[in-house]
């Protein structure tokens, strides 16, 4: 097994996790068993509001008080994964053991079935500690802090940097240490 595969017990067929299953464990575990059962970098799916470069912010659907009265979204897939986590992880048997792939393709390490999401939108690639992201050359883009990325290139991940893919999916970058820290949150 590559220190990239792994997989988590609770995932569905996406790879996502809700958060509020992650909350519950958080909240079992010491800070250590939760790091040690999640050791993975995740990505907290999250409702982008306005366009980003209007400058809003990412709202976070496990703030407390969060509704979504109206959403205009060009489609209503992307609800089904807000709330929820999807671990950067490799798929057992899934071929380029460096390559996390992600994309609306199920054979994707992590799927998202969203329109704008391309097939195989882009890839997490693991530099000892740090992580980035490389568009595979979308139809529709990529976006990391709001920053395009072109096709091809590799572009560094940091905690809280939010990943853009095509026009709805906005993913927040977590380190473990991190996502324990908001699941842990009352």
């Amino acid at each position: 097994m590559s220190t990239n595969e792994w997989s988590c017990p609770d995932a569905n067929e996406h790879g996502f996790v809700p958060f509020d299953v992650l909350k519950q464990k958080a909240a079992a575990l010491t800070r250590e068993q939760f790091l040690g059962a999640f050791p993975q970098p995740a990505l907290l799916s999250v409702y982008p509001g306005a366009a980003p470069e209007q400058g809003s912010e990412p709202v976070d659907p496990t703030d407390s008080g969060f509704q979504l009265l109206t959403v205009a979204i060009k489609s209503a897939t992307i609800l089904r994964y807000l709330g929820k986590v999807a671990f950067i992880a490799k798929r057992p048997g899934n071929p380029f053991g460096h390559l996390i792939s992600v994309g609306r393709s199920a054979s994707n390490d992590i799927t998202l079935a969203v329109d704008s999401v391309s097939k195989v939108h882009g890839y997490f690639v693991r530099d000892g500690d740090l992580w980035s992201f490389t568009d595979h050359g979308s139809t529709n883009g990529s976006t990391v802090s709001g920053r395009e990325i072109a096709a091809g290139d590799k572009c560094p991940l940091f905690d809280g940097s939010v990943l853009q893919l095509g026009i709805e999916a906005m993913l927040e970058y977590l380190s473990p240490e991190s996502l324990y820290d908001r699941a842990s949150r009352g």
